[in-house]
């Protein structure tokens, strides 16, 4: 069956994988070795969504600290060594991916790039796209249009008949100004209350929701 929509975006952390324990054990290691006392779990993953810079930047600045490009590497020398410790894919995405097979699927993320290539490629699901746009790799990140138009450009596709699928509101807004449908999905761990919010085209719980958007609207 064709799908409705053509090209395929999906952001990564929150929407394709449930990555956030590795997340926020890799910024709590960086708060320990500056000596200081964890932060819980669910402040951290508020604080993702806008790339690690911001998300190293917030924490410190509760902390009071501001030493944020020394504990970028930290953060980075450990997330390199245990990002997929924890993460996996959720429910009902690979047989979805399965289904989607000859669509232009991109992934489009706020990760840096490379990091983003390490768990794709180490859950296996390297394979379902052709191409992926991590945060650092153009001028602007999501809320803006640029990572999902170069996503497109590089897929040789057009925008104007795509769907971007995130669980942040700024899959929502980056869909929006790169004019293409936008899908919120309620399962993401960086607040669905953030994506309710941005009122998206379509709002899903689940994947088999989601397959529905995709492919009868």
């Amino acid at each position: 069956m064709k799908p409705r929509f053509d090209p395929i975006l999906f952001d990564l952390d929150g929407t394709l994988v449930n990555s956030g324990q590795d997340i926020a054990n890799a910024v709590n290691h960086t708060i320990v070795n500056m000596g200081l006392t964890p932060l819980p779990d669910a402040e951290l993953l508020s604080y993702v969504g806008d790339g690690v810079r911001v998300l190293i930047q917030r924490s410190l600045t509760r902390l009071g600290r501001d030493d944020v490009d020394k504990q970028i590497e930290v953060f980075r020398a450990y997330y390199k060594e245990h990002h997929i410790d924890n993460t996996y894919v959720y429910p009902g995405i690979i047989e979805l991916l399965d289904e989607l097979k000859g669509a232009h699927l991109g992934v489009v993320t706020n990760k840096p790039g490379h990091f983003a290539r390490r768990v794709v490629e180490g859950l296996s699901l390297d394979h379902h796209f052709a191409t992926l746009v991590g945060g650092d790799e153009t001028d602007l990140i999501k809320p803006h249009a640029d990572p999902l138009l170069a996503a497109c450009k590089n897929m040789g596709v057009s925008p104007e008949n795509g769907i971007m699928i995130g669980d942040f509101h700024n899959d929502v807004g980056g869909g929006r100004a790169a004019k293409m449908t936008t899908c919120g999905v309620t399962w993401g761990f960086a607040g669905s209350q953030s994506v309710i919010e941005a009122k998206p085209d379509h709002l899903v719980s689940n994947a088999k929701e989601l397959r529905k958007v995709i492919f009868f609207g």
